[in-house]
């Protein structure tokens, strides 16, 4: 099985459509990977409930994805809101080596129940970072892109900035690529992190 699945969930504004859309072009226009990116979201677009998914197959040879939706358990759940993180349960994440990570938003939701029973549980101030490190939320994408470059490794960094500059205007770039060096540095020790406590 080659396929790799992402699910993103919180509120509409806080950027979840935007960086799935980010994903599925790193990966599939980048990269050359077959992939699928759906969406779905309440009547109230910013503020309301919405979620993404992406799924991505790991392998070139296959042009086509058969079924486009995110099966349970997922290799990678985003979560960025209070609402969206009372859904977890731990058998929603998968428990395999290099996948099955659950990243969320500790300055916008104050627990996870699940996390605790989740092996690659990282909790990132990444609201309260784009506000106070670049004056806007909007840079939360880039930071859960450097995050989601690293700890997936479906897609190259040049193909992540690659797909920076196809989204951002030109005006933020430089504000957007210290964004995903952040978010990259945070991906990183979590994975030393890791690696220590399985010494």
């Amino acid at each position: 099985m080659t396929r790799f699945e992402t699910r993103i969930a919180g509120y509409g504004g806080q950027g979840v459509i935007t960086l799935s859309k980010m994903i599925i072009t790193a990966s599939s226009l980048y990269e050359g990977l077959a992939g699928t990116q759906t969406e779905a979201y309440s009547a109230a677009a910013r503020g309301g409930k919405c979620w993404a998914e992406v799924v991505i197959d790991l392998d070139k040879t296959v042009k086509v994805i058969d079924y486009p939706k995110a099966l349970e358990p997922y290799d990678f759940l985003i979560i960025l809101s209070e609402e969206a993180a009372a859904d977890v349960k731990p058998n929603m994440i998968k428990k395999e080596p290099n996948t099955g990570y659950l990243i969320w938003d500790n300055s916008t939701i104050q627990k996870v129940r699940a996390a605790k029973k989740v092996d690659k549980s990282l909790g990132i101030p990444i609201q309260k970072m784009a506000v106070e490190k670049f004056g806007n939320i909007v840079y939360g994408n880039s930071i859960l892109l450097g995050v989601f470059t690293i700890l997936s490794g479906i897609f190259s960094e040049e193909s992540a900035l690659e797909t920076i500059k196809k989204f951002v205007p030109s005006s933020t770039l430089d504000r957007n690529l210290e964004s995903f060096e952040l978010g990259k540095q945070e991906a990183i020790e979590f994975l030393n992190r890791l690696k220590e406590g399985n010494n």
